[in-house]
């Protein structure tokens, strides 16, 4: 099969709607045949997953998972704790702030699984995915003012059984799920 250029090539970027949590920016580019087209792009701050295990003597693993509401969907949503990087913060720091902040735990080992794009298609920005082990419970939750959580601490099988269902759509969640597995040498 023949190879087939298929770079473009930005020409201009400039901000058309802004919020307080994403602008949406219109972008010109000259494609691989030297047309011009404009496309949009959804410009927010990177963001930050946490897969918070818990790990008991006798029994099996659990994730420590809070559920909300989403406004997109208008759903609860059983979710791992996780937000937007803050500015002036690494994702590793953001990970750390928004496991205390929404479920009360600190993590004594908080490493990096993956920095996924979100959706590369229509967003610029970056998604962290941390794994928390050696969990303490400071039990001091402090969410955000516009937050309404509640955490549970599920089975690790409970949550891939249901995954993709119910409360569990946030499609997400399941790249986090999936890159726990993958650490752990789960195969298929």
């Amino acid at each position: 099969m023949p190879s087939r250029k298929i770079t473009w090539r930005p020409l201009s970027k400039k901000t058309v709607f802004s919020t307080r949590v994403f602008t949406i920016q219109e972008i010109t580019s000259k494609s691989p045949v030297e047309t011009d087209h404009v496309f949009y792009a959804l410009d927010a701050n990177d963001w930050v997953i946490v897969v918070p295990v818990l790990k008991k003597k006798n029994t099996n693993d659990r994730f420590l998972l809070v559920t909300q509401w989403r406004h997109g969907n208008a759903s609860e949503s059983i979710e791992f704790p996780g937000g937007v990087i803050d500015a002036g913060e690494n994702a590793k720091e953001a990970a750390g702030r928004e496991l205390l902040e929404e479920t009360g735990y600190k993590a004594g080992s908080l490493s990096l699984l993956a920095s996924l794009s979100p959706n590369p298609a229509i967003m610029t920005n970056r998604c962290h995915i941390f794994l928390a082990e050696e969990l303490e419970n400071t039990f001091d939750c402090s969410p955000d003012d516009d937050e309404y959580i509640t955490t549970s601490s599920i089975p690790v099988h409970e949550v891939i059984q249901n995954m993709g269902h119910g409360k569990y759509t946030h499609g997400l969640m399941l790249s986090a799920l999936f890159l726990y597995l993958q650490k752990k040498g789960v195969s298929v």
